[in-house]
């Protein structure tokens, strides 16, 4: 074969190698389900309503855009700035697809404009329209009521970064770190985040957080039940819910004395193959826990059920009858439901403990660090309550149809993922997936549809008064 002007450049197996100047992006699914979605909710005028930064610079390129360029990051799988570079290969079909005249190739870009978040009010302001978001599009889906979750993370941290201490650390002891708190609903919305330096103690803030959280989520709205790991096992924060009156099952950390307690215990009641429960009522010495209050407690058999949940407590490593079993232990309110629908009511947790996961694994949580300490919880808020929210609401109206919902690790190669060039039919610009499987082709077709017979808008929110920064 000839080499012509020399574009071929080698051969391996039956193929010669060659390049081309065609604007082919790997991330055709990205391109046209995702941004489909964007154009029908109108996220453009959203994030130029209420992100509280604006450019007045003559070089200055757009807010939306610089957004749209830490989506584009995320979704495809980048937890760091740098990781821009990701999907910049044909980024002129991203640009056609999104409707953007230009989109950011320096992550520098990106850093630069977070970094003028540079105080607390403008972190909160800028979190109040992300909350704001949230209560929008969890609307979407008609949601009037569900659990309220509670959790607390860690976010390793390898710099000098405001607010990056050292605290409690269990996979990277000795490290600095930040430690978030988050709140969820059961159904998989992320309602509301604060960043916290790493020396912060898990509960610590924890009736605050919560009543912003409820607030966030209106009058007209029921939680029925709150969640929460043992962070939030603390006497003035129970006492808070209880004084309130909501229903709270917390899970309670396996303490010594609640170890003796437990072991006191006699009878049990199975209620599935190695699995056993039971409740009994108690009271902590210390003077901050003012009466006896009622615990559930769940004991599985390791031999069973060799993936069960819990822990196996220090005190019955040693005794035979109970060193076969993990435990755990759960605090509520609630005087009259079965031991068993209390721990049945608390399972849902591990919904919570998915989010979490997809958050970091799925969303980048724990990169897109700055080093300034507000700049980086404006990037979380980001992350969790817009990016993440607004996916989320894409995956259960859309993509998952009526199956489980998958977590973004899994849709990115499913459906976002798909080799797709950018061409012309006459004027009209064409973007030409390359998918062959007639399944495909028409699973795609659906959802660009259902896509487009959406209702939902989102409600912009214009920035006012001095919570902008240019």
């Amino acid at each position: 074969m000839k080499r012509g002007k020399g574009s071929f450049v080698g051969r391996v197996g039956q193929v010669w190698i060659a390049f081309t100047d065609k604007p082919i992006t790997a991330w055709g699914g990205v391109a046209s389900v995702v941004a489909k979605f964007l154009e029908r909710v109108d996220l453009r005028s959203w994030v130029e309503g209420s992100v509280p930064i604006r450019e007045t610079s003559p070089n200055a390129r757009g807010v939306y855009e610089k957004v749209l360029a830490q989506l584009l990051t995320v979704v495809c799988g980048g937890d760091r700035f740098a990781h821009l570079s990701w999907w910049g290969h044909g980024v002129a079909a991203m640009e056609k697809a999104f409707g953007v005249e230009w989109l950011p190739r320096a992550s520098s870009t990106l850093t630069r404009f977070w970094g003028k978040v540079n105080s607390q009010a403008m972190a909160e302001a800028w979190g109040e329209r992300a909350r704001v978001f949230a209560r929008q599009v969890v609307s979407w889906e008609g949601i009037t009521e569900d659990t309220l979750n509670l959790d607390s993370s860690v976010l390793t941290r390898y710099g000098q970064q405001e607010g990056a201490k050292r605290g409690y650390n269990p996979r990277k002891h000795g490290r600095p770190s930040h430690h978030p708190l988050l709140a969820f609903l059961g159904s998989g919305y992320v309602m509301n985040v604060w960043n916290r330096s790493g020396d912060s103690w898990s509960g610590q803030s924890a009736r605050e957080f919560f009543q912003q959280t409820v607030q966030t989520l209106g009058e007209g709205f029921r939680i029925r039940s709150v969640l929460a790991d043992t962070g939030f096992y603390q006497a003035p924060f129970i006492e808070y819910l209880e004084g309130e009156r909501y229903r709270y099952i917390i899970a309670a950390p396996m303490s010594e004395i609640l170890q003796k307690r437990i072991y006191q215990v006699r009878e049990w009641q199975a209620i599935a193959e190695g699995i056993e429960v039971a409740d009994f009522w108690f009271e902590h010495l210390d003077a901050k826990w003012t009466r006896p209050r009622r615990y559930v407690v769940v004991r599985q058999e390791i031999a069973r059920r060799p993936r069960a949940s819990g822990k196996q407590p220090s005190l019955f490593q040693d005794l035979d009858q109970w060193s076969e079993y993990r435990f755990s232990a759960m605090i509520t309110n609630d005087e009259t439901s079965p031991p068993e629908a209390v721990w049945q009511d608390y399972r849902p947790r591990a919904c919570d403990e998915n989010v979490v996961k997809d958050l970091k694994e799925g969303y980048g949580f724990g990169g897109f660090c700055l080093h300034g300490f507000w700049a980086t919880e404006a990037v979380m808020v980001l992350t969790a309550l817009v990016f993440h929210n607004l996916l989320h609401s894409l995956n259960r109206t859309i993509l998952s149809g009526r199956g489980p919902v998958a977590q973004l690790k899994t849709v990115r190669p499913q459906w976002l993922i798909l080799p797709a060039l950018l061409g012309r039919f006459g004027r009209a610009a064409v973007l030409r997936l390359a998918v062959s499987d007639r399944r495909l082709r028409a699973k795609l077709t659906y959802f660009l549809q259902r896509i487009q017979r959406l209702p939902w808008r989102l409600n912009g929110n214009a920035v006012e008064g001095g919570g902008a920064v240019s």
